[in-house]
């Protein structure tokens, strides 16, 4: 069954079949209902193999979920670019675009299904992948932050971001209207300490 796999050599080559196999599941079956048997199989490999690369369903997850946010982001802020006037606007823009884009990918939106809010919740708090991304995101604007301070503010806008798409509000000038308030300062005000 894995053989080809084993002939290709290329790690990454097989990881991505892997995590594509995922994303085809959780189409079909919904999120956190994949097992590692269905995903060697919807793969090609064998159960070994996919052993190989992963470790356990959540190594699994968090890899697809890292892979996943990169795509989106490099997807989204490609097409809202933050350069310009009127930074603020273009930020909320951005992170607004960066909402709907996931509502509307079908392997993403089930993710955010209220029921399962736990997965979600222990996917974006155990991403080294979403980390970075966001870390870096954070550092764009606030220069004044540690690399530390910089992480903390980057899970907060994640844990922002993961609540509104688990519990999105009655509708996008609400949604606007909240990350205008109570996210936009943090990243934009270096004048509000991050400690």
């Amino acid at each position: 069954m894995g053989g080809d796999w084993l002939a290709e050599g290329r790690t990454e080559l097989a990881a991505e079949r892997i995590l594509d196999a995922v994303r085809a599941l959780v189409i079909d079956k919904g999120a956190g209902t994949v097992g590692m048997a269905e995903v060697a199989e919807a793969a090609g490999c064998s159960r070994a193999t996919l052993y190989r690369y992963f470790d356990n369903r959540q190594t699994l997850y968090v890899a697809f979920a890292g892979r996943e946010a990169t795509q989106l982001i490099e997807r989204v802020w490609r097409a809202h670019p933050l350069d310009g006037p009127d930074r603020a606007e273009r930020l909320l823009d951005g992170l607004v675009a960066t909402l709907a884009e996931t509502r509307k990918t079908p392997h993403l939106a089930v993710w955010f299904d209220p029921a399962n809010a736990g997965i979600v919740a222990r996917l974006s708090d155990s991403s080294t992948v979403i980390d970075a991304l966001v870390t870096a995101f954070v550092a764009r604007f606030r220069h004044d932050l540690s690399p530390a301070a910089a992480e903390r503010l980057g899970r907060w806008a994640v844990r922002v971001m993961v609540s509104l798409l688990t519990l999105p509000p009655a509708g996008e000038d609400e949604e606007r209207a909240l990350l205008r308030t109570f996210l936009l300062p943090f990243l934009l005000d270096p004048g509000l300490p991050i400690g």
